[in-house]
């Protein structure tokens, strides 16, 4: 067993640690695991007085408690370096996001995840006041609503059922206790699944939301009518608490959430890190390309093709963040790069306009032609 395992095992009464995540309301995952209605691990400094906390729910982490508290946090960082990590890769786990109630955390943070490199996330919390529309009015000709229950999980030849499946046990550990313990609705058009809104930790009188319109149905309103059909659901089970999180730049998110009747109550920041350590530092180039910071982005994703193979997306946004700074000819060697690892969205490099001045020269028909010879 190693020493960290003898230092930190995970707390025998998860209720030990319900006083320190109280700072926490908005996160019904830690009331949740505490409360004994969801499953998940806690970690505590001393389980007989605790003053530090981690949680583990699903991939989501949580920390409560005294930030300042060395021992634990040396603690939390070998944890996550010796045994968080290479079970995660074991077990094929993509993400994960940290949570923590104030500032105070910030610095201790970047000193357990020392050199995994994680980014800093703006958040919105909404909470629902009132439920502004009746969902039949506004569903569309054509589509359903109906309860997410083993009528519907034992409907042979029903398309993205799977997707749904993977949806429910991404917050709960199986499909039958999600069936249990939890509710949702969902929308169907024909022999299809057009999009789900699922309940999240439920515990006492709470629950939190969680909504996914499959791509070829967006942009219909069919996201509104769902949530509205999991709120009207949640209200007659008793829930005086319902609670939305979205990332802050996700304005779509933010906009069917106001339309359903939520209203925005915090904003707040997580740390977010990829398991793969060599893609986390492409993730890193990532939003620095969001924030357009180009030269910053390329120097990361550099930074991850000298530390090993990451996944083709990263040599495709590489070669965006080039082509923008009018680096032509790097550009067209990531993409390059980005065919050979399975890349083949013809179309987007058509259209992206990322990649104009890529397009512009003389290597890019070369290029599009070994991806789409047919012209």
């Amino acid at each position: 067993m190693s020493p960290t395992a003898e230092l930190l095992r995970p707390a025998p009464d998860p209720s030990a640690a319900r006083a320190l995540f109280a700072e926490m309301p908005m996160h019904l995952a830690p009331q949740a695991v505490t409360g004994g209605t969801a499953p998940g691990v806690v970690y505590l400094d001393d389980p007989s007085q605790p003053r530090s906390a981690l949680l583990r729910a699903g991939y989501r982490f949580y920390l409560a408690g005294e930030p300042r508290n060395d021992q634990f946090n040396e603690a939390l960082r070998r944890l996550f370096a010796e045994v968080t990590y290479p079970q995660a890769h074991r077990a094929g786990e993509v993400a994960y996001s940290l949570h923590y109630p104030s500032a105070g955390w910030e610095r201790e943070i970047e000193a357990i995840l020392q050199g995994k490199h994680p980014l800093r996330e703006a958040h919105r919390h909404y909470a629902l006041t009132r439920l502004r529309h009746d969902w039949r009015a506004l569903l569309p000709a054509g589509f359903a609503v109906r309860a997410v229950d083993d009528v519907l999980l034992r409907e042979e030849g029903l398309g993205s059922l799977n997707a749904l499946r993977e949806e429910m046990v991404s917050e709960c550990p199986s499909v039958e206790y999600f069936v249990a313990h939890r509710f949702g609705r969902c929308i169907t058009h024909g022999d299809e699944l057009a999009g789900w809104c699922l309940s999240e930790y439920n515990c006492a009188d709470a629950c939190e939301v969680g909504i996914e319109t499959r791509p070829a149905y967006r942009r219909r309103g069919l996201a509104t009518v769902a949530a509205s059909a999991l709120v009207e659901q949640a209200l007659s089970r008793g829930m005086a608490r319902v609670g939305w999180h979205c990332h802050a730049r996700n304005e779509a998110s933010s906009a069917t959430a106001l339309k359903v009747g939520f209203e925005l109550s915090a904003e707040y920041t997580t740390y977010f890190a990829w398991f793969d350590e060599v893609a986390n530092l492409a993730v890193n180039g990532n939003q620095r390309l969001w924030q357009r910071d180009y030269k910053g982005a390329l120097a990361w994703y550099r930074r991850a093709f000298a530390a090993g193979d990451p996944p083709a997306w990263a040599w495709l946004r590489a070669a965006e963040a080039s082509s923008l700074l009018g680096e032509v000819d790097a550009a067209l060697g990531y993409l390059q790069g980005a065919l050979e690892r399975g890349f083949a969205d013809a179309a987007y490099l058509r259209e992206a306009p990322a990649l104009a001045a890529a397009r512009e020269s003389a290597g890019w028909a070369p290029l599009l032609r070994r991806l789409a010879p047919e012209g």
